[in-house]
């Protein structure tokens, strides 16, 4: 095996960014590590991004993107399918979006028994992305009773993961949305109700009626602002994304006179350890059924669904098929 065939993002000398399918030389996989024959990846925010060639997520051209893979190790696939998410994949080593990604072995995680490699996917990083956020309001004492628990950016990848874990751990979830035609959708995952607007979200104080026992936020800027207003005495909130923005005002006083508290939730450099107890449970207690979430694209045809994803117009998880079955 000389060549591969990967989805490559390159910039020419006048700045121009192009995207597409093009055959490769696999001594460009240099990085040290394992080969692992890539079945499927996924679409995320920052793989649409990296698509567009943006600045800040591709350190170098040609790149190729996609932070998830699935597959079997070149070497040796009858040991079984295994994943990657995180760490430098798709941003610092070649990603998914090839047959082929190399990487070092401590990155590799064998999937559970209960997990095939194409559901590895439809969950990848925002299913571990999830599973930490909910397993973060578990450890700070949250409990069903408790009160209800608020999701935003519910129709997104996290949004809807932790939606479906909350509701199969017996929370009461609500679904923040600005999309009124995915109300159905939402309530399909488990949400309890959905609203489009928080509650006293433009009167500019700096507390609002305590609503909420928890949060998981995945969209940050000043959506977690009013989040941590109307979070409750002793409430926590996950923080996992910046779709909104990376800064928001706010004022201690959530933090002093309720005892919230603000977690951050991290899955690119998580620990092994941490993800192969949260990859176990999402095979096993946390198992979820995909097929309302799951969207599929075959990796020549990414170009629309990033679009749409960037738009917002795209909901649930979009698996990305490179050698895997499409149906």
């Amino acid at each position: 095996m000389d060549a591969f065939d990967a989805y490559v993002v390159d910039k020419d000398g006048r700045g121009v960014i192009t995207a597409g399918l093009a055959r490769r030389d696999i001594r460009e996989l240099a990085s040290p590590g394992v080969l692992l024959r890539v079945q499927y990846s996924s679409l995320n925010y920052k793989d649409a991004l990296a698509v567009r060639g943006e600045a800040g997520i591709v350190k170098r051209f040609p790149h190729v993107p996609g932070i998830d893979a699935a597959g079997l190790l070149a070497d040796d696939p009858t040991a079984g399918p295994v994943l990657v998410t995180g760490y430098g994949l798709g941003t610092a080593v070649w990603g998914g979006y090839g047959d082929y990604v190399r990487v070092p072995d401590d990155w590799i995680i064998p999937i559970p028994a209960g997990l095939t490699a194409r559901e590895g996917m439809v969950l990848g990083t925002a299913g571990l992305t999830a599973a930490l956020s909910v397993d973060a309001l578990l450890q700070e004492g949250l409990v069903p009773a408790g009160g209800e628990i608020l999701v935003t950016g519910a129709t997104g990848g996290v949004g809807s993961l932790a939606i479906m874990l909350l509701a199969k751990l017996g929370f009461t979830v609500v679904a923040l949305t600005r999309k009124p035609a995915a109300e159905a959708y939402l309530r399909g995952l488990g949400a309890a109700r959905v609203t489009a607007v928080l509650d006293g979200d433009a009167s500019g104080k700096a507390l609002h009626a305590a609503r909420w026992a928890g949060a998981v936020d995945t969209v940050g800027g000043e959506v977690l602002a009013d989040v941590l207003k109307a979070v409750g005495y002793g409430g926590v909130v996950a923080a996992c994304g910046m779709a909104a923005g990376t800064r928001f005002q706010g004022s201690v006083l959530p933090f002093i006179l309720r005892g919230v508290r603000l977690l951050g939730i991290d899955s690119v450099q998580c620990p092994r350890a941490v993800r192969e107890d949260l990859w176990t449970r999402l095979a096993g207690p946390w198992r979820l059924s995909l097929m309302a979430i799951e969207r599929v694209v075959d990796r020549h045809d990414l170009g629309p669904a990033v679009t749409a994803l960037l738009q917002g117009a795209r909901t649930g998880r979009t698996l990305v098929v490179v050698a895997g079955e499409t149906a």
